[in-house]
């Protein structure tokens, strides 16, 4: 064979392995809910439709707005939001969650709730608690001497580690954990644990640090985990703290743990109670640290300027409210939506 002949066809080669990733890359861009084959960012950036649910009962009630924001283009995915107590025995609502999702082509990832949502058999075998002004019993991260709630932490480990199982059965990418909380998955720093018997802000720091801990080693290259700063407070320092713990055992830029802001809004990220507050937060994002957000309210917004905010932190994916797609200024949330999936797919 000629030296010209062997030229063209390495030419030719490699002309058509730029039309192969160039198609690639086209496909990714055109089809971002479609991009289950990349790696695990690919597979959660963009928006993903928040709902929450107890029994079956309650979630097949909220059908309709379920599949309303599941026909969005260019969402990411579903999430759905359980008490521990929903899912201790068997994850049948999982089941049905994942099943809304599949059917629509879209990803599945499961948000869990402690706090007031914790089993009653954590508290029979030893957890210390307080309790709720509605009667029911909420973890403490301590024992009165100050030591971390050890009966709590081996629950909640065997805990993830069923639901990462089941998330990897099921190809889900992304496992929201919880800290101990009270009403939701976020922190709680509130004066009902400050007033408790044997608080300090070391002891309660290193009681968090624990449960860290235990969802780091929970994720994986192909399942990620996350855990909100957001809560109630004073929260700033801890924050920024959780995060560089996250850095220390992960290293920069890591997707397999992401944290979150759940105050999510046209006024912020984290919900606070004012602008010196909300920029305490923002330390967060100065961090390399992998992020993503959560609306405050199932409401509708100014979706532009939402979105926006989205982009300035370099957030890899929201989440929004399924109310939120029924309501005035749907049709500016689906543009949002799609200009963000064609970003996070670049």
């Amino acid at each position: 064979m000629s030296k010209a002949i062997r030229t063209t066809h390495k030419q030719a080669r490699s002309i058509w392995m730029v039309i192969l990733l160039a198609g690639l890359h086209f496909s990714s861009f055109v089809f971002p809910g479609l991009a289950h084959e990349g790696t695990i960012v690919d597979r959660i950036a963009g928006t993903w439709a928040l709902c929450q649910a107890a029994t079956r009962e309650e979630l097949l009630r909220q059908q309709g707005q379920i599949e309303q924001a599941l026909t969005t283009p260019h969402l990411r995915g579903f999430c759905l939001r359980v008490p521990w107590k929903a899912i201790d025995e068997d994850f049948t609502l999982l089941e049905l969650g994942c099943d809304f999702a599949r059917k629509h082509n879209v990803e599945f990832s499961v948000r869990l709730m402690a706090g007031r949502h914790t089993p009653e058999r954590v508290f029979r075998d030893g957890s210390p608690y307080y309790t709720h002004p509605e009667g029911d019993r909420v973890p403490l991260p301590f024992y009165p001497d100050g030591h971390p709630n050890t009966v709590f932490e081996q629950h909640y480990a065997k805990l993830l580690e069923r639901l990462a199982a089941w998330c990897r059965q099921n190809k889900v990418p992304l496992l929201h954990a919880a800290w101990y909380g009270c009403e939701w998955a976020e922190l709680d720093h509130g004066q009902m644990v400050r007033r408790a018997e044997g608080y300090s802000y070391a002891a309660w720091f290193d009681a968090h640090r624990r449960l860290l801990d235990i969802a780091i080693n929970t994720s994986s290259d192909d399942l990620a985990v996350e855990l909100p700063l957001s809560g109630h407070g004073p929260l700033t320092k801890a924050a920024v703290g959780f995060a560089d713990h996250v850095l220390k055992r992960l290293g920069p830029h890591n997707p397999r743990f992401f944290v979150q802001a759940n105050g999510w809004s046209p006024q912020g990220d984290w919900g606070a109670p004012n602008k010196e507050t909300e920029t305490a937060f923002d330390q967060v994002w100065k961090k390399p640290i992998c992020r993503g957000q959560q609306a405050i309210q199932p409401e509708s917004f100014d979706w532009p300027k939402m979105f926006q905010i989205l982009r300035e932190n370099q957030s890899t994916y929201c989440e929004v409210y399924v109310r939120s797609f029924t309501l005035s200024g749907r049709e500016a949330l689906a543009r949002e939506i799609e200009r963000f999936a064609r970003l996070s797919a670049h």
